[in-house]
């Protein structure tokens, strides 16, 4: 038996815009991925030459196997590689133990099939497929999963999430994450804003490159500049999750937003100090949330 073991980091958005609709369906965004210490571990291995794909996910998400995006990545990594004629491949067992909370925004579906399209090379053998193939299959899984498998700190995002620059960023700030008890699908909240075409609106995105390093220096130019066009709606449908990110705010948060499509909220402090009396507040204020703090990559 042959076994890759890994973390699959959680990611947060300092900045999220959603710029269009586009023909295809999908949304133009424009947006700052930043890697977290809060983490996943992922653990695959592989035993004879069966294809079958095995999951063992702690705590159970409540969805088929079938539906985690860790097994739709080995799914179509098979179909692609069967396409090369690689149709008999090693079986492969994953074992998935969760910290990041399922459905907060905090990429822990696509970190964690990032993490399995990572160890396949030295499982199945690096000449099944390319490294650009492994990219057009974490792309087609979800839009942010091509971050997570390039295992990159940070990166500013466009397209609908899969063309990434990287970004040298030190954020010298402790990261609260809250994550209420509360999950979005992803497709509910593009639906909400109700976007329209590029041809019916025209938007320039914020240049975040630009502005990350003198935001990153004062706090004030980051809630200037950088906000997530979800919050809205989600607020508006979901007032708690608004509270909790006036709560760190009031805490004492330099910065504060709602990461992805929601329902986490992270806040930045500058003493683990302030970060920890936050997270040993959450539980009594927001009942049923959870929160970490975590280190920025």
């Amino acid at each position: 038996m042959h076994a890759v073991g890994t973390l699959a980091h959680a990611k947060i958005n300092l900045g999220l815009e959603v710029l269009y609709k586009r023909p295809d369906g999908y949304h133009e965004i424009n947006t700052v991925f930043l890697r977290v210490s809060l983490a996943d571990t992922v653990l695959v291995s592989s035993n004879g030459t069966t294809n079958a794909i095995h999951l063992d996910c702690t705590p159970d998400l409540g969805i088929a196997d079938e539906e985690n995006l860790a097994y739709k990545a080995v799914k179509k990594a098979q179909e692609m590689a069967a396409g090369r004629g690689k149709d008999v491949l090693p079986s492969l067992a994953m074992s998935l133990r969760k910290q990041i909370p399922y459905g907060g925004g905090l990429g822990g579906g696509s970190s964690n099939a990032g993490a399995v399209l990572r160890s396949l090379p030295s499982l199945w053998g690096r000449e099944v497929l390319t490294q650009e193939e492994y990219v057009n299959v974490a792309a087609s899984i979800g839009s942010d999963v091509p971050f997570f498998l390039e295992n990159m700190d940070c990166a500013l995002g466009s397209g609908r999430g899969e063309i990434l620059k990287p970004l040298a960023l030190k954020l010298p700030y402790y990261v609260v994450v809250v994550a209420p008890p509360i999950r979005i699908t992803t497709a509910w909240a593009y639906s909400a804003l109700k976007r329209a075409s590029k041809t019916e609106e025209q938007r320039t995105p914020t240049d975040y490159a630009a502005l990350l390093p003198e935001a990153i220096a004062s706090p004030n130019k980051l809630r200037q500049h950088f906000t997530n066009d979800f919050e809205d709606v989600i607020f508006a449908e979901y007032p708690t999750i608004g509270g909790i990110k006036q709560y760190l705010y009031e805490a004492g948060a330099l910065f504060a937003l709602m990461s992805g499509s929601g329902s986490s909220v992270f806040g930045l402090f500058k003493t683990d100090t302030e970060a920890n009396a936050v997270v040993n507040a959450i539980s009594t204020r927001f009942e049923g949330s959870t929160a970490h703090v975590c280190k920025p990559f």
